[in-house]
This record gives structure tokens, C-alpha cells and sequence, in this order.
């Protein structure tokens, strides 16, 4: 479980692939964008960082150079009673609640840096959210989850 400002990495072999650092954890925030509407799941949750990519050498031996996947549907809400929601069901009505400059992108290639908001519609407005994976699989790397 990781606090804000903590890092969320995967390395291998000493080099470091990527690093999402999520700075703030914000339940129920005050949407600015220019198509707002009420969230469909009960809550928005935004979770605002910053992810660092490793350069194209550090993937030179592997088959496929991935970009990393910071869809909404990547990851997914766990309550605080255990109950999962998968990652598709937590978009909801969160799109529009930001400018689109404020937003990270939803895939960062290799060698690129970007700061942005991720935002859930979850239905509860205490719980996880849960990120399995971060690139490509690694082993012995479990996922990450910020608890708010």
C-alpha cells in the first residue's frame, strides 16, 4: 500500500522501467472543466502524480517496447469491505470534470515524462484504487494500491 509521494516502480536488473509518483489523493473534488456532470457512481476520486519512463535501452531486450497504460480501465476501486469494481465501470461520468491539459495522458511512451490528474467515479468515497501492473509484467512485482 502506498502513501502520497511514495513511488510505485519496477526495475529490472537495476535500471528502473518506470516510476508513477502520485502526489495527492483528493475524494470528492470540485471539477473545473467545461463539461461537468455529477458522478454516476456515487463519488469522484482524483488522484494527482507524475510517471517517469526509462529509456528505449533499458527494453532493448525485449520483445515488444511497451508504452505505459494509464487508462481508467487498467486499474480498479476495492472498498473498504472488500468489494471489487473493475476498472471499465469506474470511468462513469468522470470524463469532462478536468480540462484536458490538466489530465495525465492515458499512454506515456518510453523515454517520455508526464504530470497529471487521474480521476475515478467509485461508489464509495472511502476505499483502494489498484494499479496491477505498470508496463510490461515483471516478476516478482505485485501491483500497487493508494488507500484514501
Amino acid at each position: 500500500m502506498l502513501k502520497a509521494g511514495e513511488a510505485a516502480e519496477v526495475n529490472r536488473d537495476g535500471n528502473l522501467l518506470a516510476s508513477l509518483i502520485i502526489e495527492s489523493i483528493e475524494v470528492d473534488p470540485t471539477c473545473t472543466g467545461g463539461y461537468v456532470r455529477p458522478p454516476k457512481n456515487g463519488h469522484f476520486v482524483v488522484l494527482t502524480g507524475t510517471i517517469t519512463t526509462g529509456s528505449y535501452a533499458d527494453f532493448a531486450d525485449m520483445p515488444y517496447v511497451p508504452s505505459i497504460s494509464l487508462r481508467t480501465g487498467g486499474f480498479s476501486f476495492v472498498s473498504t469491505t472488500g468489494k471489487k469494481t473493475p476498472g471499465n465501470n469506474l470511468i462513469g461520468d468522470s470524463y469532462g470534470c478536468f480540462p484536458e491539459e490538466e489530465m495525465m495522458p492515458n499512454d506515456v511512451n518510453i523515454g517520455e515524462n508526464a504530470s497529471g490528474k487521474l480521476i475515478f467515479d467509485v461508489p464509495e468515497n472511502s476505499g483502494s484504487i489498484v494499479l496491477p501492473e505498470l508496463g510490461a509484467k515483471v516478476p516478482n512485482v505485485q501491483g500497487w494500491e493508494w488507500t484514501f
